[in-house]
């Protein structure tokens, strides 16, 4: 059995463990933290913030796991976007707005993927994060996930609980607008 097939038995059978004992979800929460946790301080460049929210996430699932259904996806998907709710509801209470660490290599990735401007021109790189900035929040995460935090087409469909190619399809569809809007304003 390969490793992606024993994990999803391993999770399902900690689910179903869960659903019955709440005191069970022990068994998730000790194997998905850590990746959550990082998943959200990426998003909140706070450790503070990012163990509070995450906490707050894991509650969730804990509190919810008895709605949690299987659908083929990885149980991870469902906590990834528990954990995403939970950062956007942080940053309404906060006012804030979402921010993401992001490193000269992903812009370029970005520019390079589209096609436009020149990589090296720092007025380029700029103007790219502009454009990203003006992008719905829904917009702007699935580029975050697939060129800031380097998620594959697999992980981005199952966060979403999504196939791959429509994974595909809309992170396409987004760099379409990205390059439209780039050629509109030069």
């Amino acid at each position: 059995m390969d490793k992606t097939k024993s994990s999803y038995q391993e999770d399902k059978a900690l689910v179903l463990a869960a659903q019955k004992d709440a005191r069970a979800f022990g068994g998730l929460y000790d194997k998905y933290f850590e990746r959550i946790y990082l998943f959200i301080y990426k998003r909140v460049q706070d450790e503070a913030v990012a163990g509070d929210v995450c906490q707050d996430a894991m509650l969730k699932a804990m509190h919810n796991i008895k709605k949690y259904e299987d659908r083929g996806f990885p149980f991870s998907a469902w906590l990834y976007r528990i954990a995403s709710n939970e950062v956007n509801l942080y940053f309404r209470a906060q006012k804030k707005m979402v921010t993401v660490e992001v490193e000269d290599k992903h812009v370029k990735s970005v520019m390079l993927e589209i096609k436009i401007g020149s990589e090296e021109s720092e007025s380029d790189q700029d103007k790219l994060m502009k454009v990203l900035s003006n992008l719905k929040p829904e917009h702007v995460e699935i580029i975050e996930l697939r060129f800031f935090m380097q998620y594959s087409f697999k992980e981005i469909a199952e966060f979403y609980e999504i196939t791959e190619a429509n994974a595909k399809m809309r992170l396409y569809r987004i760099l379409d607008k990205i390059k439209k809007t780039w050629e509109t304003n030069s």
